[in-house]
């Protein structure tokens, strides 16, 4: 008899320790794909706030340009909702991603709002000032080009 109660307190233990086991990889799991959603969710946030600052930029540099041919004021570009809205989504979202990426993101933006602020309303535009705000913006379209083809380019597997 001893032998049957002994089976069933083993068989009992048994299946509470594996219960755990199971709730605690379960937990884990969970754990990990949430982990994983809200990641992802702030990286698509992130592309997505970074092209929509892309396109801000395409159109200032076609302002620039302009500005530079046929001596056109600029406008101030850095004090419109336009700008306000897109650079701090799209910094707000960049540091969402990490410290690393955030900073460098916020010093670039930074360097383009001082050279533009230089040269907007400048009726002619100086040449030097449009020419530095002009490579502070293509530095800015460059670094988030590259961030945006991070992982982008995979080499071919068929040779």
């Amino acid at each position: 008899m001893q032998g049957w109660w002994g089976n069933l307190l083993q068989g009992a233990l048994s299946a509470v320790i594996g219960g755990v086991v199971a709730a605690l990889t379960a937990w884990a799991v969970v754990t990990a794909t949430r982990r994983h959603e809200r990641q992802a969710a702030l990286e698509i946030e992130a592309r997505t706030s970074a092209v929509d600052f892309f396109l801000l930029l395409a159109d200032m540099d076609i302002q620039l340009t302009k500005a530079l041919d046929s001596g056109v004021a600029l406008p101030r570009m850095t004090e419109g909702r336009d700008w306000t809205v897109k650079a701090l989504k799209a910094e707000i979202a960049m540091f969402s991603l990490g410290r690393k990426a955030g900073n460098a993101f916020s010093q670039k933006v930074g360097d383009l709002r001082r050279a533009l602020e230089l040269v907007e309303g400048d009726d002619p535009p100086r040449e030097e000032p449009v020419k530095a705000a002009m490579a502070a913006l293509h530095t800015l379209s460059d670094h988030l080009a590259d961030w945006l083809m991070q992982g982008r380019h995979q080499p071919d597997a068929s040779g």
